[in-house]
């Protein structure tokens, strides 16, 4: 499982950074780079933010005292249309200009994201002098292309949790990997969150004929890819994310399946940074850690999902409306 976990964000993570020339963007300078990235990388950074708090429950109801379940989850957070550009606008950079109208500075143009198109008839030129004082023009960065290939722009993400009844109908649930270490990679993560019945404290709602909860649940992700380690050992791509989701939460058992639903809020504070030495092509400049860009947010969430329990095997899908939607599969056991 830890290899799962890791491979999904190695995938993520590395096939959409892979075609960034960070060396070439720098010949613009380092300031303007992070303006620049900073757009590009936000679907990147928002999709995983809403993702990861995918599947902490498939119902409401909590366990008796000591009983178990552990899962392997499985998210998909859909990148929205309106994410695949991001707007460029001169008087945002100091030294990249749109080639089209480099002198105006309200001139402004939608540039792909890495989750939009590769065509270059839909990547306005830049340009912009280097250090040398010599003028560059290039196309903007090139989406994925992901959507071409199957459909649909899609971040995903994996977990593994394990969840135990308390005392006064509580669940304890832990989201842990320790730190991994690999030739490309380290990854580690932990969370946990606390499912509690309210039903039992309020009169008129232990006459309601389904259960009733609320979820307080809290992600930490740490995870570092390694660019080229064999040829560049010091360059890498540091992803962090921590996210927080409350839900009031409700579900209805029949026979062998339980449909639930949850209302609430999801929240996410991501980094993403580019660390180690890059030298410049054309005027030979050195830069270190040269890219450290801040993401958050936050929104309403609402899901509706159905599991199917057979003796303590358990198996489930939802789907999420928030900021990006969300879909969840997720399969394990549970006693209890």
């Amino acid at each position: 499982m830890k290899k799962l976990i890791t491979l999904a964000l190695a995938l993520t993570s590395m096939v959409s950074f892979s075609q960034i020339d960070l060396e070439s963007i720098l010949e613009g300078g380092a300031g303007d780079a992070q303006t620049l990235l900073k757009g590009y990388a936000a679907p990147f950074a928002t999709g995983f933010g809403n993702g990861i708090n995918g599947g902490w429950y498939t119902t409401a109801r909590s366990h008796k005292f000591l009983g178990i379940d552990i899962a392997v989850i499985a998210n998909g957070a859909f990148v929205p249309e309106n994410a695949e550009t991001f707007t460029f606008t001169n008087s945002e950079y100091t030294n990249i200009k749109l080639d089209s109208d480099p002198n105006n500075p309200s001139a402004s143009a939608q540039l792909p994201t890495l989750f939009g198109s590769q065509d270059l008839a839909d990547r306005p030129l830049l340009e912009f002098t280097d250090s040398n004082n010599n003028s560059i023009s290039t196309s903007s960065l090139p989406g994925s292309g992901l959507k071409e290939s199957i459909g649909y722009n899609v971040v995903p993400s994996a977990m593994i949790q394990a969840g135990v009844g308390l005392f006064k109908k509580t669940d304890l649930i832990i989201r842990f990997v320790p730190k991994q270490k690999g030739d490309e990679y380290e990854f580690s993560t932990f969370g946990i969150g606390i499912k509690h019945d309210i039903k039992q404290w309020i009169p008129f709602v232990k006459r309601l004929p389904f259960d009733v909860s609320i979820l307080a649940a809290w992600n930490d992700v740490k995870s570092k890819f390694f660019v080229d380690p064999d040829n560049e050992p010091t360059q890498a791509l540091e992803f962090n994310t921590k996210t927080f989701m409350f839900q009031v939460l409700a579900s209805k058992k029949l026979s062998i399946f339980t449909l639930y639903g949850g209302v609430g809020t999801t929240s996410y504070d991501t980094d993403v940074n580019m660390l180690g030495t890059y030298v410049t092509s054309n005027s030979g400049k050195t830069f270190v850690d040269p890219i450290k860009l801040a993401y958050d947010g936050s929104s309403m969430r609402a899901n509706l999902g159905l599991s199917m329990k057979l003796f303590f095997i358990n198996i489930a899908a939802e789907y999420a409306l928030q900021e990006y939607d969300v879909f969840t599969v997720r399969a394990g056991f549970s006693i209890r």
